[in-house]
């Protein structure tokens, strides 16, 4: 096919380099309908009605900790002591994910069989107690670990995202990210930008924490992520101040110090890239992305991407301690694939890794669940409730050797691993390892990932979870990890479109309807933007636009 438009010198890839490690095409390949996955699960986890052991998941909470609202209970694990009452003991985390992640595939959970279950996530922030922030539950002091203070944050922020008219879910994320502007302050007192080397911020001293045991410097992405979402909601530049001030920090952050350490540094990577391409900042993006992957970090080391085979199954691409422990979890999983996609509308010079990556991700992220293993390669088939094993386990073990107390599965499980298992059976604190608190996140990857008409070449969506940003214009990514040009097939809808590669900057076809076919290079990536042909593109300081959508960044 003839090339159309403005010549411009194709964009060279940037490889990150633990995905290097990784095997163009995993084996043995096996994708998940990750969209069926999603939806089945939110069927089950809201069925009041369900019968079985440890059924019903869901119940009602009427004790109105925050607000005067009947809100709702998830278990964070299928059996947990700590949920047996079914009071309001439970955690944010399966809650808002599970509301996010249904929302991310169609469902609308501001309506759900006639219920708000979207409102009723407002209880998660904790006003009666003095907090003030949004918390992984309903009655939770701060201070005591920056990922669990900010992280609820952001996934409600994320939802306010999806329901954007909601005014309740609204005020609380206004609220919420003014109160850790206070600690962003305090962090920078008599410094040029935040100090984050620290376990966590104690609101009434106004100073960080440190346990004596770890730090958590990936507290400055997440902040960075949060305080930006809001700046985008309102316009304030008071919150764009404060999250320059966090991203400045990881700046300046030697790179072998690395700042990884729960869920939190994918989203300053992410936002590096878009401060970069939207507001011409200069950081630096591929120390802050090798930092998602490399597991060199000096607080825990290790964190980071699996890029191996474990037994006789490739795990490369998932998230979680890939040194000693050797542990990888579906709910990080996730999360970095949510974070990360959205990082080639900004630069396509990562479509490539990032394609690479995300097929190995979301080929491996099967083994997350009870159906990609025999009984005797997990610890919790004991369990019948779930009949379509669309509820995963909280994570993936190479081996039994490391972990304290894993012992007790020792003879009970297979010699060799992987095995599909979670902390809590080990503990003596649930009857199973299926865990709603990762598992509920599985929306994020059902967003982005799907097939197409050649197997191994997915079609991944970079819009899905580009929170608060424009997505008027369709971004998709594939990759294609053979060897030879394959031809690929998509649908475009019914209005007319001129489709724009962003990797080779050229446009590739105009006035298309319906389904499209085109060819792609072996071991390459094209990120195609889907233009209305009715609407004149323009160029503005260096950016190719359409209205006030952009179609590229980086436009001559």
């Amino acid at each position: 096919m003839a090339q159309l438009g403005q010549a411009q010198k194709a964009v060279e890839q940037i490889p990150i380099r633990l995905v290097e490690a990784m095997p163009n095409m995993p084996a043995p390949y096996k994708m998940k309908d990750w969209k069926k996955v999603a939806i089945q699960q939110d069927s089950l986890l809201y069925d009041f009605k369900a019968k079985g052991t440890f059924l019903p998941l869901i119940w009602w909470d009427d004790n109105y900790v925050n607000f005067p609202i009947r809100s709702f209970g998830l278990p964070s694990y299928v059996g947990a002591s700590r949920n047996q009452d079914k009071q309001s003991s439970y955690e944010s985390l399966p809650v808002i994910g599970s509301v996010l992640g249904a929302s991310l595939v169609g469902i609308d959970k501001s309506k759900y069989n006639g219920i708000d279950f979207v409102t009723m996530c407002q209880q998660f922030y904790n006003s009666k107690n003095g907090v003030n922030l949004v918390m992984n539950s309903v009655d939770r002091k701060s201070g005591e670990t920056f990922w669990y203070d900010i992280w609820p944050g952001m996934s409600f922020n994320m939802l306010v995202d999806q329901y954007p008219e909601n005014k309740a879910i609204v005020e609380i994320m206004k609220l919420n990210a003014t109160q850790w502007i206070t600690a962003i302050n305090g962090l920078s007192k008599g410094r040029e930008y935040p100090d984050f080397n620290f376990t966590a911020y104690n609101f009434k001293s106004g100073v960080g924490v440190y346990n004596g045991v770890w730090h958590e410097p990936d507290a400055a992405a997440g902040l960075a992520w949060l305080e930006f979402t809001a700046w985008k909601k309102w316009g304030d530049n008071t919150y764009l101040k404060a999250s320059k001030s966090c991203l400045d920090y990881l700046q300046n952050r030697p790179a072998k110090e690395g700042a990884y350490y729960e869920i939190m540094m994918p989203y300053g990577a992410y936002m590096a890239v878009k401060m970069n391409a939207e507001l011409g900042t200069k950081y630096d993006e591929l120390k802050l992305l090798n930092w998602c992957f490399d597991g060199q970090n000096s607080d825990r080391n290790g964190w980071g991407v699996m890029a191996e085979k474990w037994g006789q199954y490739d795990v490369d691409g998932l998230v979680g301690q890939k040194k000693e422990e050797q542990y990888a979890f579906a709910m990080n999983t996730f999360s970095q694939a949510a974070a990360l996609v959205p990082i080639v509308k900004y630069n396509p010079s990562y479509s490539r890794t990032i394609g690479k990556w995300m097929l190995n991700l979301a080929n491996a992220s099967r083994l997350f669940y009870a159906d990609e293993h025999p009984k005797n390669r997990q610890s919790s088939a004991v369990w019948q409730g779930d009949s379509e094993h669309v509820i995963c386990y909280e994570g993936l073990r190479k081996d039994l050797d490391h972990g304290n107390n894993f012992q007790v599965f020792k003879g009970v499980l297979a010699e060799e691993g992987p095995y599909a298992i979670g902390d809590q059976m080990k503990q003596y604190t649930s009857f199973t390892d299926i865990c709603p608190y990762g598992s509920a996140w599985v929306g994020m990857l059902a967003s982005i990932i799907d097939t197409t008409n050649v197997e191994g070449i997915l079609k991944i969506n970079c819009n899905a979870t580009d929170f608060f940003s424009s997505r008027a214009l369709p971004f998709f990514l594939f990759y294609n990890p053979y060897k030879e040009v394959k031809n690929v097939s998509f649908n475009v809808g019914n209005n007319p479109v001129n489709i724009y590669d962003n990797v080779s900057k050229k446009y590739i076809a105009k006035n298309v309807v319906g389904n499209f076919n085109f060819n792609l290079n072996g071991d390459a990536a094209m990120t195609l933007v889907l233009v209305p042909s009715n609407l004149k593109t323009v160029t503005k300081r260096k950016m190719l636009t359409v209205g006030n959508n952009v179609i590229d960044y980086h436009y001559e």
